[in-house]
């Protein structure tokens, strides 16, 4: 054996180097040799195949890892996406609310600051709404407290009192002719009411049931020409009367005459005590506030104007009155 294995080599390297259609035809017939070339090719087809396999495996187990992989980055891609989204929209949402709140304390401000009682109503809104109001009402009252101190008086027309109570009436205290009473505010009403008919003279009589009818149809027209031509003075000098008299609303109150009334308007709003307070807390109001400042001004200057157009219309009654009485002479 030992001497015949060179020989078999020899032999396979001769037909190795034979051409090859010599090689396709070159025969090894040694057994050994050809099962040793047998088992080496049936070794490396074995090694071939599990490596085959071992690709095969590696490649599948890649594919998956790779798979696994993109799966991961797809579900890492939508949970930054779904992240981002999430945190954009609440970006936005946290800044529309922002905005919002800002807007909402924005016009809370501009309402507070336009309407508000401090900057919004006017200096002292509610202290002048009373003293605007009280104003209106003692203002408003004067015709009708006029009214009934002129029926009050014993000289007004349709009055039947007799020449001698009314004579003794005004003998009883002789001192009560002074006018200045009718423009002193603390002054008794009665006081006014006593200069008021000392003022007019003694009231005229009256005829009685025992007068023929034509004297007392003369008495009776010359009576009521006398007390139609001074009851425009007389209800000019109610009215004066009325200014100067306080006027209870309520049981057990007194509210202030007219004129002390615009005694008042005047201590704020013309120069008064009031007035440098009032001028200071002006500079802080709104535009609303103004305008209401502005409003409460021009009402009271129209109820000024109304009440000068008033004593305008008495004392132009009066100079009639006056051009009457020279004009018609004696009935």
């Amino acid at each position: 054996m030992k001497q015949l294995l060179p020989a078999a080599a020899l032999a396979a390297f001769i037909c190795a180097l034979a051409s090859p259609a010599a090689a396709q035809s070159c025969f090894v017939a040694d057994p050994i040799w050809i099962a040793g070339h047998n088992s080496a090719t049936a070794t490396l087809t074995a090694r071939v195949g599990t490596m085959g396999t071992n690709v095969a495996t590696q490649r599948s187990l890649t594919l998956e890892m790779l798979l696994s992989a993109m799966k991961v980055q797809t579900a890492q891609t939508a949970t930054n996406g779904e992240r981002e989204v999430n945190l954009t929209s609440n970006t936005q949402q946290a800044v529309a609310s922002t905005l919002s709140q800002v807007t909402q304390r924005q016009a809370l401000v501009h309402a507070r600051e336009q309407y508000g009682i401090d900057t919004g109503q006017g200096v002292n809104a509610c202290g002048s709404i009373d003293l605007m109001n009280a104003t209106n009402r003692a203002l408003g009252n004067v015709t009708m407290t006029g009214r009934e101190t002129y029926r009050g008086l014993d000289v007004a027309p349709g009055k039947n009192v007799p020449v001698q109570q009314a004579t003794r009436d005004r003998l009883q205290d002789p001192t009560k002719t002074d006018a200045a009473v009718l423009l002193d505010p603390a002054a008794d009403d009665d006081d006014r009411k006593a200069v008021i008919q000392a003022m007019a003279g003694l009231p005229m009589p009256k005829p009685t049931a025992v007068m023929p009818g034509s004297e007392a149809d003369l008495m009776m027209l010359r009576a009521r020409r006398v007390e139609a031509l001074r009851s425009p003075a007389l209800v000019s000098l109610s009215a004066v009367r009325a200014m100067s008299s306080a006027e209870g609303h309520e049981v057990g109150s007194s509210a202030p005459s007219p004129l002390a009334q615009l005694d008042a308007l005047m201590g704020q709003y013309g120069g008064g005590p009031q007035y440098e307070a009032w001028s200071a807390r002006l500079a802080g109001q709104s535009e609303h506030g103004l305008l209401i400042e502005l409003t409460r001004m021009r009402s009271m200057a129209l109820a000024l104007r109304q009440q000068l157009v008033e004593q305008q219309a008495r004392t132009s009654a009066v100079f009639g009155t006056i051009l009457a009485t020279q004009a018609g002479g004696n009935l």
